[in-house]
């Protein structure tokens, strides 16, 4: 099966042990992967890009590419890429028993053992994980990672930027898009409860979202400000 390799920019490092690849879609939708480096050196991936040889090979430079995430129920596209390259990455995504585009290997609860956060976002019916990332270096915390709750996407240009507007976060910025609400959330109050909790931790040092640019400054007001305009 060929899969598709749409427009994306090389690896861009967030701080000394994560990076991510900013991605469109056919449409122009932006999207990312992220590439997180475990203290044991291997890779885990989460919402993966499929990308050219050669960005391939720098991404192995990296490290051995080992654990794979699955997402999201409609973030799965170019999982199938990854498991032909890496046929021993191990998958893993909650609710092992439900069908996706490439075999299930174990729960999410298994990065527990590596000193990663990861569950299914509370109050919302897509299957979507988050994790919490310790991350090293300049910006050392906890990286809050998720996919398609949160986006970022207030700058784009032409009727995509126009429409993004209309169904995009109320205001701008970081947030829930309009659609996304409309689709996923099914229990606003625990998902408002959930940013809340977040925005309170001491440690988070920035957010990443599957749909536009990373939050790296003041990550707990703009978790308030998405909490206060679902």
């Amino acid at each position: 099966m060929t899969i598709a390799v749409y427009p994306y920019q090389p690896l861009k490092s967030l701080a000394a042990n994560l990076w991510q690849v900013e991605g469109t879609l056919a449409n122009g939708l932006p999207r990312n992967m992220t590439v997180y480096r475990l203290p044991d050196g291997r890779l885990l991936l989460y919402s993966v890009v499929a990308m050219h040889a050669a960005d391939m090979e720098a991404l192995e430079k990296l490290g051995r590419p080992a654990i794979m995430v699955m997402p999201h129920d409609r973030h799965q596209m170019d999982a199938p890429f990854y498991k032909r390259r890496y046929p021993d990455l191990r998958v893993l995504a909650p609710d092992p028993g439900y069908a996706r585009k490439v075999p299930v290997d174990g729960d999410i609860t298994e990065l527990g053992e590596l000193g990663i956060g990861a569950y299914v976002l509370p109050g919302t019916t897509y299957h979507e994980v988050v994790l919490e990332l310790p991350v090293e270096g300049a910006m050392a915390g906890m990286a809050l990672c998720t996919t398609e709750l949160l986006g970022n996407l207030s700058r784009l240009p032409g009727l995509l930027g126009v429409l993004l507007r209309v169904i995009g976060p109320p205001g701008g910025g970081l947030g829930v898009a309009r659609v996304v609400r409309w689709r996923e959330v099914s229990d606003r109050d625990r998902v408002q409860a959930w940013l809340m909790s977040l925005a309170e931790r001491p440690e988070l040092c920035m957010v990443l979202v599957g749909h536009g640019s990373p939050v790296t400054r003041d990550a707990s007001a703009s978790l308030r400000r998405a909490a206060g305009h679902l």
